[in-house]
């Protein structure tokens, strides 16, 4: 179920519009991501990596194959995401840990940590990711050098 609700989330992203809307209350979304990425390094006392390698499911336990994002989600979702590859990474680790948590239910709660990015696409907005940097587009950029420690004490913020 999880990762049927998962995968319906995907879906039902209107993937024409992402890129299209720009809003400065997008640079909430980034910022959450971030912090609920260093949450779970520091509830699970792992050593931080780069939020662009970070798969939650594999970091728990999970030893299945990276799933490919195609064979679960629409023609439009894959098209827009096949763009880059980061972005595309980030989504089948959302779906990887979706699948995950179903029979792991006690970390369903990380699911939580890529909410923030789903909305920003729900929205209309969209992100690129790199190894050092997370960018909203034309809206805001965050240096990836030091993240954990930059958000790891920070505050959530109501997105």
């Amino acid at each position: 179920m999880l990762l049927e609700n998962a995968v319906s989330k995907l879906n039902n992203i209107n993937w024409a519009l992402v890129g299209t809307v720009i809003s400065d209350e997008d640079t909430k979304l980034g910022y959450e991501f971030l912090r609920r990425m260093a949450q779970f390094y520091k509830a699970e006392q792992l050593k931080p990596m780069p939020p662009a390698f970070t798969n939650v499911a594999k970091l728990l336990g999970d030893q299945e194959e990276e799933l490919d994002i195609s064979a679960y989600c629409s023609s439009e979702a894959v098209e827009y995401l096949n763009q880059n590859s980061y972005v595309k990474r980030i989504f089948e680790y959302y779906l990887q840990l979706a699948k995950y948590a179903e029979n792991t239910l006690s970390i369903s709660q990380y699911l939580d940590i890529y909410e923030p990015l789903i909305i920003l696409f729900e929205r209309g907005g969209s992100f690129t990711i790199k190894p050092l940097s997370l960018e909203i587009t034309q809206v805001s950029h965050f240096p990836l050098n030091n993240w954990y420690e930059k958000f790891v004490e920070k505050d959530p913020i109501d997105i």
